[in-house]
This record gives C-alpha cells, structure tokens and sequence, in this order.
C-alpha cells in the first residue's frame, strides 16, 4: 500500500511539474506572438540616397556616423532568417556558428535575396568556417573587428564599419538608413526563453528594425525561432558586448558592425 501511495504521489509531482512548465512555455508563446503583432510590415533592401560615406577598406572607429536621416518612427528590413543550426544539429560546430549566421543573413539582405533555405544555410556556414580556420586558425568567437573582416575579405563589401561606443539611437539611425546592424553580445544577458542553458557566453545577431513601442527587430541565429524577435531597447542595449580576443573573454565594449554602402 505504501509502495502503491509512493508511486501515486510521483506520479502527482510528474504531471503538476509538467503542467508549469506547458503553462510557461505557453505563456512565452503567447507573449511572443503579441509582441510579433507590433512587427511594422519588412521593407527590401532599397539604397538610402544621401550624401555618401568615404570608402575604407575597414573602418574602425568611436565616433558616432553622422551621415544618415533621423531615425523614423519605426522600421523593419527585409532581411531574411537563418538560424546557426538550419537543420537543428546543435553540434559543437553549430553551436559557434552565430557569427557566420549572421553574415550570411545581411549578405542575403543586400543581395536581394528574399529566403534563405536550410541547405543554403549549412553550405554556407561550413564555408565560412574553413575559410576562418586557414585566415585565423580558429572560427569560434571571434570578435566584432575579425567578423567585419570578413565582409570584406570574404563576401567582397568595400565599405565595411565597426564602430564603438555606441547607443541605442546610433543604432536606430543606421536602421532607419536601410543597413541592419550587427551586435556582439552577451548571451546570457539577453534573456532569450528559447535558448539552450541560458544562452552562450558570447553572441552574435541581426539587429534589422525597431517599434514605436520600444522593441529592436531581431533576426537571432540561437534559436529556430529567432525571425522577426523581439528584444526591448535596455535590454538588447544592455548585453551588447564585443569579445577580447586576447583575453577570451568579454570586453565590455559595445560595437557595431555595419555595411556602409553595397556594392562590392
């Protein structure tokens, strides 16, 4: 009889543990899919005609740009979404692969391209980390400066900036130029409830629109559902984080990574 209460008592805690952790998930749907009604419609890749930035071949800088209209009252760009891991393999090389997923969708951006599909994805990220390991020796973290290089050196952008120091409306106006916005971050602190443990240490997103309620527009490669995500300002501002080669470690330092002009 004791047994048989034992059994019935487990089976009791099993479902009520079950039951919290639908209704969590179910309420991180739902407050997911409210969030995604503010998402304004995506606009295409459509060059901003306005007086034009020196052609570098990689900027580096604090100062903030100068050279773009005021930040509207909201914006999406059509940047199209892949995750890190397009057919759900989250191996130890998917598993570093935020930086290449992230290229990948702001070349797609740029060169029209409206979906990017899981074969394309994997092809291209495998790509990328061959061509890492030979230029680096590693593919893993690498930092805003060493992700910007790529653009150049891989993808063939001429006019590729990292700018420091950043803010929130540094960001909103590359945006409302047309250029999404590259961010190192610190995974963990971006609270993302469908990340794995938490999220990495260190991370990379697509930052392609804001609302006027508050929200960046996200493309984020750590998880299948990063499309169109919602983070709001503090909070994305908050985590972004570039990475210290030297140290393996967080800098501390906010940057940015953005195609000043497209052609290549």
């Amino acid at each position: 009889m004791f047994q048989r209460k034992k059994i019935v008592g487990l089976a009791i805690l099993l479902t009520l543990g079950a039951a919290f952790f639908y209704r969590v998930r179910l309420r991180d749907t739902f407050d997911d899919l409210r969030k995604r009604s503010q998402v304004p419609p995506a606009e295409q890749f459509s060059e901003v005609k306005a007086e034009s930035a020196p052609e570098t071949p990689l900027k580096t800088s604090s100062v903030k740009p100068s050279l773009m209209p005021p930040p509207a009252t909201q914006k999406n760009l059509a940047v199209p979404f892949t995750s890190q891991a397009p057919n759900s393999i989250w191996d130890a090389v998917h598993e570093e692969t935020c930086e290449e997923a992230s290229l990948l969708m702001v070349d797609a951006y740029y060169k029209k391209i409206k979906k990017i599909t899981p074969a394309t994805a994997e092809a291209g990220l495998l790509k990328l980390v061959d061509y890492q390991k030979k230029i680096f020796g590693f593919f893993e973290d690498t930092d805003a400066a060493q992700t910007a290089r790529l653009l150049k050196d891989y993808f063939g952008y001429k006019n590729v900036a990292v700018t420091y120091n950043i803010n929130i409306e540094d960001i909103k106006k590359e945006l409302a130029a047309g250029r999404p916005v590259i961010v190192p971050a610190a995974g963990k602190l971006l609270g993302n409830p469908y990340f794995r443990g938490g999220g990495p240490d260190y991370h990379m997103l697509v930052i392609k629109g804001y609302t006027k309620d508050g929200f960046f527009i996200t493309n984020d490669p750590g998880t299948r559902r990063g499309a169109d995500y919602l983070y709001k300002f503090d909070k994305l501002y908050q985590a972004i984080d570039d990475w210290d080669s030297q140290k393996a470690a967080l800098s501390g330092r906010k940057a940015m990574i953005v195609i000043m002009k497209p052609e290549t």
